[in-house]
């Protein structure tokens, strides 16, 4: 698979963010190894064992199945990545969190930016990886985990989120999941294409309402 350079490098706020290979746990049935002859639970399976291509979202993903049973969250990540394709500031607000995109604006990027600034930078920094007009072709999901599982740094997120709504409780209170995603963006034009080094955003759901903090 070629790579090129890192595009939409995750945003190193107050360590919050670490750039991880990551495995994962999954959910019911059997599939026989192979190599071994064991018959093995689907739920023991690592993460990538069922992946599926889905066109049904503002751009196409691929995913493990097992791990994604709820589109809504599917639709956030989606309306994330093409806001940014489209520039479309108004869809980057339905799928972010007001006071995190504040922080990061005003704390990494020296108060220059908003949401309209924001897509647009994004969106010219993935058109250094590709020549002309590009699409982002496809969403690779290579790796997911929950807040609770080793490595996955949520408690970062939950102390940011906690500290910027001003309620310490307030994850405990509002959020009933948070995922560690590990993306690979694919960009295509008229004549390539090109898989972007791979890059690490949550996915958490907060009053029954998904979101990205990228």
């Amino acid at each position: 698979m070629m790579q090129k350079k890192r595009t939409l490098q995750g945003i190193a706020v107050c360590a919050m963010v670490l750039l991880l290979a990551f495995g994962g746990m999954g959910c019911s049935g059997n599939e026989s190894d192979t190599e071994s002859g064991v018959n093995v639970a689907m739920e023991d399976l690592a993460y990538g064992s069922t992946m599926r291509d889905d066109d049904s979202h503002a751009v196409p993903l691929e995913y493990d199945k097992r791990f994604f049973e709820n589109a809504d969250e599917l639709d956030a990540l989606a309306n994330y990545y093409a806001a940014i394709q489209n520039q479309d500031a108004e869809l980057l607000q339905t799928c972010t969190v007001r006071e995190y995109m504040d922080y990061l604006y005003e704390n990494v990027y020296g108060g220059l930016l908003d949401d309209r600034a924001f897509v647009a930078q994004q969106h010219e920094k993935l058109g250094e990886e590709i020549d002309g007009t590009y699409t982002i072709s496809q969403v690779q999901i290579t790796g997911c985990l929950d807040q609770d599982d080793a490595g996955s740094e949520a408690s970062r997120l939950i102390e940011m989120l906690n500290t910027l709504k001003g309620d310490e409780n307030y994850c405990t209170d509002h959020m009933q999941s948070c995922k560690t995603l590990t993306l690979t963006l694919v960009l295509s034009n008229d004549t390539d294409t090109v898989f972007c080094d791979e890059i690490t955003v949550y996915l958490l759901c907060l009053d029954d309402a998904y979101y990205v903090c990228a």
